[in-house]
């Protein structure tokens, strides 16, 4: 922790490291509820057509956002928009995007107890390289 400490001092030197990881957790979580809740209304509400189908645009528009679990989720995935916004006012886009792709394992952690999806293991592979990646740049301290 010391380490990440020290190489985000020079990322993030305006804000306090508490407050970037707790925007970071309030980010994460508003994303990985965000896109679980949407999928959740679109399962109880299934689209009336195509999404970008031009005669049933506005009709399934409408039955979206008529969808409560399915706001509920845009809602949180603007919040989640906002806190990236926040983080790359003062960090740099190299330390705060690659700590985003945490949310590769919320999600589909949150999936599956929410939506009881399954994940096979090749999938689980994947998002495990994916937080190698992570902690390799995270160790890595930007040049002066």
């Amino acid at each position: 922790m010391e380490e990440i400490r020290k190489i985000s001092a020079t990322v993030t030197a305006e804000k306090p490291l508490w407050y970037v990881f707790l925007l970071m957790a309030i980010g994460l979580a508003s994303e990985a509820w965000g896109f679980v809740l949407i999928k959740k209304g679109l399962l109880q509400h299934p689209p009336a057509g195509p999404f970008l189908s031009g005669s049933h645009l506005a009709a399934v528009f409408f039955q979206l956002v008529s969808t409560p679990l399915v706001l509920l989720g845009t809602a949180l995935e603007a919040l989640h928009f906002g806190v990236l916004m926040e983080l790359l006012s003062f960090g740099e886009v190299s330390f705060i995007i690659p700590l985003t792709s945490v949310g590769y394992v919320l999600t589909p952690l949150t999936a599956l107890v929410l939506l009881h999806e399954s994940i096979p293991p090749e999938r689980w592979a994947g998002i495990v390289l994916v937080c190698a990646g992570v902690f390799v740049l995270l160790r890595y301290k930007t040049p002066s």
